[in-house]
């Protein structure tokens, strides 16, 4: 009985997905198309820096059809929409800045994106300065002292998505958890580079 119950809410919701992603897929090439008509002109420097996203998201958008015809349990389809999430908010944003408008943001959703960027460029507050030497980075991440780039990044990873909010229904109480660790990652990432 259970196993039926999870097999029709799985056909369910990879119907729901199948119909996200043709319509984020149509969104796309609209977008794409309609912006060299209006921004080209006007604006070539962001129609030139949108129209790699949009490619890009249209490469990720064919991928995830191909991964959601493969899928075949509940958990693989519900970590594609969590991913179709991401990808739909980061439409918004290139959208909005194609067009000039506000972004629309889902209320309460986690962006990792965002978080990044907002790391990058300098405008997280609070968190450039949460790891202070070498030893205190590799403590965080729970990795030995030396590793390698590539463990380090397999550790971060599997770390940031057992914290990610999507993967605990939402709960956001483990972000300054998960800031120590994007933190800790950068430093050695940029020690390693030097």
């Amino acid at each position: 009985m259970a196993k039926d119950n999870n097999r029709a809410r799985a056909m369910e919701l990879r119907k729901k997905l199948q119909n996200r992603l043709c319509d984020l897929q149509n969104r796309v090439e609209k977008s794409a198309s309609e912006a060299f008509e209006r921004v080209f002109h006007e604006r070539m420097d962001t129609y030139f820096a949108q129209e790699d996203r949009l490619d890009e998201m249209t490469v990720l958008l064919s991928q995830m059809t191909g991964e959601l015809d493969q899928a075949d349990d509940l958990e693989e389809l519900k970590k594609l929409a969590g991913r179709l999430n991401f990808l739909e908010e980061h439409f918004e944003e290139i959208d909005s800045q194609l067009y000039d408008r506000p972004m629309r943001r889902l209320k309460g959703r986690f962006n990792l994106f965002e978080f990044l960027r907002q790391w990058e460029t300098g405008q997280t507050p609070g968190i450039r300065n949460e790891i202070n030497s070498e030893a205190e980075a590799y403590r965080e991440l729970g990795v030995e002292p030396g590793a390698g780039l590539k463990s380090v990044t397999a550790v971060f990873r599997r770390l940031v998505k057992e914290l990610h909010p999507d993967r605990r229904g939402g709960d956001r109480s483990a972000e300054p958890k998960f800031r120590k660790l994007v933190a800790a990652y950068e430093f050695i990432k940029k020690k390693m580079a030097v």
